[in-house]
């Protein structure tokens, strides 16, 4: 992940911000993109065939879980998701 790049970015380093159609702060600003852009390259997270959602894979469900002690009952839409990759309903 390119940090020296998102601290030089012409946008914030970080802020919160509320998502619009889930009501929900999330990352935002450089380091939020950085870290978006690195998830989709490792295949951690897999876009929605429509629209901006995202869907974490069962390898970035793992790193989430083995690195940091998140469960995938934690991330909004993932309660439901069943395995792999895809919308949450």
């Amino acid at each position: 992940m390119d940090v020296d790049g998102a601290l030089r970015a012409r946008r914030p380093t970080t802020r919160a911000c509320p998502d619009w159609t889930e009501r929900r702060t999330h990352l935002a600003g450089a380091l939020g993109a950085a870290i978006g852009t690195r998830f989709l390259a490792a295949g951690w997270v897999v876009r929605h065939p429509a629209g901006r959602g995202l869907s974490t894979t069962d390898s970035g469900r793992e790193l989430l879980r083995d690195a940091w002690g998140i469960e995938p009952g934690d991330l909004v839409g993932e309660a439901d998701a069943a395995g792999g990759a895809g919308p949450a309903p």
